[in-house]
């Protein structure tokens, strides 16, 4: 991901609004539970739907993060939902590497505002 991809990113994560984390957290488990049914999934898109439920695990587990990590987590989940996001999801085998790319970074940028999950 390049520095104007982040620098635009960072304006979207600027713009959202953290009384939506419950229909977030609701529509992203329709998204998961969807992508489970249809089966067939690679080992990116599995990466990737454990990556965005560990943050909706955080996000329930410590509700009284910063601001600005909720934000940022609430976009990693939007994004992965939106279906037509920079690479439509319905595109076989490359539709979810944008994804992977932008809950990677979201993932690598709130790792050390974050206490450990217990269990974990």
């Amino acid at each position: 991901m390049t520095e104007e991809d982040k620098a635009h990113y960072n304006k979207k994560i600027e713009q959202i609004n953290i009384d939506h984390r419950e229909s977030i957290l609701n529509v992203l488990g329709i998204k998961i539970q969807s992508m489970l049914d249809s089966g067939g999934l690679n080992s990116v898109e599995i990466d990737l739907i454990e990556d965005v439920a560990r943050l909706a695990e955080i996000l329930k587990l410590f509700p009284e993060l910063p601001d600005g990590v909720i934000k940022k987590i609430l976009f990693a989940m939007s994004y992965f939902i939106d279906e037509n996001d920079e690479i439509p999801d319905i595109i076989p085998e490359l539709g979810y590497l944008d994804d992977v790319k932008v809950v990677g970074w979201i993932v690598d940028e709130v790792q050390g505002q974050i206490p450990k999950i217990p269990g974990a």
